[in-house]
């Protein structure tokens, strides 16, 4: 282990948690293993996590896990294994980096070399986006029409597809107060829109743009905005306003 320290002038919060990081890659070998640096009471803090993917070559976090860990510290940094491979960031690594806003640690098992992706925030037209569940969706699509509008709402947490049909809710009431929005009876302009299609947990949203006219991105199809009523008021099931 002395040799990667020697060699790789490693990030100092990486390095403060190396050993138990080296540790947790040979617990999941041959998949590829996961977790998260935050920050907690000021310091840096380890936490290794479960990964649920259903095959070795990705990662994908399991939300209730994830929720814990950001509701009581700040995440910074995500740190994952390329096991038998680089260290070299997939196209997905990347993706995925830049969605959530947070530093990306990449190692190599078990050559544990050490590539550290930083997220890059691209200026993208608002409408006509092809869609890419977890990088181009609704989500991004309501933050990036926020970022547009001065408003930096909370990067986003990494979702698991099909959620819904797992219990978990990404856009419960209580998760959308941390973003300094409260819950409405009214639509005014600019407001958060979730929407339960064919469900009873959200799995869509949007922004009210007024005149029943709302923005958002559906699942094949192109960002766009689009009338609520019929369509999309009979889902409707919530509304949020920023009231910092």
């Amino acid at each position: 282990m002395e040799r990667f320290l020697e060699a790789l002038s490693l990030d100092r919060m990486i390095q403060e948690f190396l050993l138990e990081i080296e540790q947790h890659f040979e617990e999941w070998y041959p998949k590829e293993a996961c977790g998260i640096i935050a920050v907690v009471k000021g310091k840096p803090v380890w936490f290794p996590c479960k990964n649920i993917a259903k095959t070795n070559d990705t990662f994908v976090f399991d939300s209730t896990e994830y929720m814990k860990i950001a509701q009581k510290c700040d995440i910074i940094g995500i740190v994952h294994s390329h096991p038998d491979g680089s260290s070299t960031p997939s196209i997905n690594d990347i993706k995925y980096c830049n969605s959530t806003g947070l530093i990306y640690y990449i190692f190599s098992y078990p050559d544990m070399e050490l590539y550290t992706l930083h997220p890059e925030r691209e200026d993208k037209p608002l409408y006509g986006r092809l869609y890419e569940f977890g990088v181009q969706d609704c989500f991004e699509a309501a933050r990036d029409y926020y970022l547009k509008e001065g408003l930096d709402i909370p990067n986003r947490i990494p979702f698991e597809e099909k959620w819904w049909l797992k219990d978990i809710n990404y856009f419960s009431e209580e998760y959308i107060r941390t973003w300094n929005f409260k819950k409405v009876d009214e639509m005014k302009k600019g407001d958060f829109l979730t929407f339960s299609v064919f469900s009873d947990i959200p799995n869509h949203c949007g922004v009210y743009l007024g005149d029943d006219i709302f923005f958002h991105h559906a699942v094949n199809r192109l960002s766009c905005k689009e009338n609520l009523f019929p369509q999309w008021k009979q889902h409707l099931t919530g509304i949020y306003r920023y009231a910092p």
